[in-house]
């Protein structure tokens, strides 16, 4: 009997018990409402194509690490064309990429452009260097004071 009494009580709202409060609720479907629900959809569409435009700039997302396989080089030769140069093991493979497929041009046995795996070619490479920088910038700045 005592847990009935205990699941009776728990399923009472706790509005009931509390004192009378004086909330200023908005209506659901009011104007205001409608203003804030599209401008946040909008601000979030808007940060998503702005990323998506970054990343397709920088050549994001382009090669994977440790993999065999990545791009060397590529020329854009049209608005929806490309040639790319890849990197296959040892060999280097030529291709066109178009709307309507992918196409092979020409395989080489030797490297035609040498692959650089420098650090000054990553992202953090190109961070450390531009960090760098600004501190010697920085240190000259304070050292002519």
């Amino acid at each position: 009997m005592k847990p009935f009494i205990v699941l009776a009580l728990s399923s009472i709202p706790s509005f009931v018990f509390a004192e009378e409060t004086k909330a200023v609720l908005m209506e659901p479907l009011s104007f205001g409402s409608m203003i804030q629900v599209f401008a946040g959809l909008a601000a979030v569409l808007l940060l998503f194509g702005a990323l998506v435009f970054i990343l397709k700039r920088l050549g994001g997302f382009r090669t994977a690490q440790g993999g065999k396989m990545h791009i060397v080089d590529g020329v854009s030769v049209g608005t929806r064309d490309r040639v790319l140069l890849l990197q296959v093991g040892e060999k280097q493979v030529l291709i066109g990429v178009s709307s309507s497929g992918i196409s092979p041009i020409t395989v080489f046995d030797e490297a035609v452009i040498a692959v650089e795996e420098d650090i000054e070619k990553s992202f953090s490479g190109q961070l450390i260097k531009q960090l760098n920088k600004r501190r010697s910038s920085e240190s000259k700045g304070s050292q002519e004071e």
